[in-house]
């Protein structure tokens, strides 16, 4: 792969590890969510959803998309009903996130479906592979501020996580997990 001498050698290996396809997706997608991703609530819930109607992989009703909200990969993602997220949360869809009914996701909130690999020692991590690892979000589930979601896990139906949380492992159904990394402290059943 190569150690980039300058940052145009670092930009030139990155765009060779996308397909054409890929990246002409990736631009459209960019460029069409940057232009909406800032209008105020009211006047920009419709125009996002509209956006997110086409680019998502599927997304069944209405939602509530706050401003500054940021997708990537957007059609490896899939979203139910009543699907509410807040401001400045980033969603990384490479490895695909799927999206339950009736989730509230609150601001500043990272989910993120892919893992660089560090493996090789003489190989920036920047320019090793992305792993992707599916997340899923069950229905019901309440994401707190500030919460982090690595890649592979799955939030179970009704699962709660308190803000400022970090996700490395699954959850149970109906569970509220606090911390970092999260961990169960009670059960809302």
């Amino acid at each position: 792969m190569g150690t980039p001498k300058n940052s145009l050698d670092y930009l030139l290996i990155k765009i060779k590890s996308y397909s054409l396809l890929e990246l002409i997706r990736l631009e459209f997608e960019a460029y069409l969510t940057w232009v909406f991703r800032s209008f105020p609530s009211f006047s920009g819930y419709i125009p996002r959803f509209l956006i997110y109607k086409i680019l998502f992989k599927k997304l069944d009703s209405f939602c509530f998309i706050q401003p500054n909200v940021y997708f990537s990969y957007c059609h490896k993602i899939s979203c139910g009903k009543n699907f509410v997220v807040n401001s400045n949360s980033y969603f990384h869809g490479i490895g695909g996130i799927e999206i339950g009914d009736s989730v509230l996701i609150g601001p500043n909130v990272v989910i993120s479906s892919g893992m660089h690999q560090y493996s090789d020692l003489e190989t920036p991590v920047t320019l090793q592979k992305i792993t992707p690892k599916k997340i899923i979000i069950e229905d019901g589930v309440w994401i707190g501020a500030n919460v982090v979601i690595m890649p592979g896990i799955r939030l179970s139906k009704g699962t709660v996580v308190g803000a400022g949380s970090v996700v490395t492992k699954s959850t149970e159904a109906y569970s509220v997990v606090v911390g970092i990394p999260a961990k169960k402290i009670k059960s809302r059943l």
